[in-house]
């Protein structure tokens, strides 16, 4: 094989890497392009799930010290139900307060 022909063959193939490449980078774009559309609406459904899942962790909480005060009413356990449901509270507040600032976003 001679020069001119090796010559040819490397332009060729680079040619069509070149092509091959140029497709791979058009179509991942044009992925990233529909994943990036629909990244606002996932997040918002995923923080919907998850605010539902805090709101019913905290509920689940709630009513275990409700029935363990009941069970007990010492002034410790008083004390630690009334700190169990302060932060209780706490996480209810800070879940409005993003909620709050997601909302503002979109």
């Amino acid at each position: 094989m001679n020069n001119a022909n090796k010559d040819i063959l490397i332009r060729a193939a680079l040619n069509r890497l070149s092509a091959r490449l140029g497709e791979k980078l058009i179509n991942t774009a044009e992925e990233l392009t529909l994943i990036a559309k629909d990244a606002p609406n996932q997040f918002k459904k995923e923080w919907g799930v998850l605010k539902e899942e805090i709101y019913e962790e905290a509920q689940r909480i709630e009513e275990e010290e409700n029935q363990e005060n009941s069970n007990q009413t010492s002034s410790e356990n008083q004390s630690h139900l009334k700190r169990s449901l302060e932060k209780i509270a706490r996480i209810r507040q800070k879940v409005a307060d993003l909620n709050q600032q997601f909302d503002l976003i979109n």
